[in-house]
Formats: structure tokens, C-alpha cells, sequence
């Protein structure tokens, strides 16, 4: 099985659900990242939270980083 970040395209644009699976956290987590700028979004007119696939795949590559320093 691949894992879940191998799938994920750099131009591609991920909704929080999509991001907090592929970064194995909860939805809450991932929009604590956005509001706190860890991880940049876009809004959409109804508000949801767009993130790009390269700024998710930096971030889950640091986050796996840190946890293999631990």
C-alpha cells in the first residue's frame, strides 16, 4: 500500500479532511496549523479552507522529521 502523501499532487488544492488524514492528525489540528500560518490556505466564498499539495507534503515531510529526532 502507498502511503497517503505519495498520492498527493503539488498543484493539487486539499480540503482539512484531506490534510489531516494524509498527515495522520484531526481536521481541528490542521486548522489550528492555518490559523496559527504553519500551513497556508485559501478560502473559498463560502469559507472553506484550501491547501496547497506542496505546502502540505513540506509540512508532513518536517512534522516526520521531527518525530524521527525524538
Amino acid at each position: 500500500m502507498q502511503h497517503p502523501q505519495l498520492l498527493i499532487e503539488p498543484d493539487a488544492l486539499l480540503l482539512s479532511a484531506d490534510v489531516a488524514r494524509v498527515c495522520a492528525v484531526t481536521p481541528e489540528a490542521v486548522r489550528k496549523w492555518s490559523r496559527s500560518g504553519r500551513l497556508l490556505s485559501v478560502r473559498t466564498i463560502g469559507g472553506t479552507r484550501l491547501f496547497r499539495g506542496s505546502d502540505v507534503l513540506r509540512l508532513c515531510e518536517a512534522r516526520h522529521a521531527q518525530a524521527a529526532t525524538r
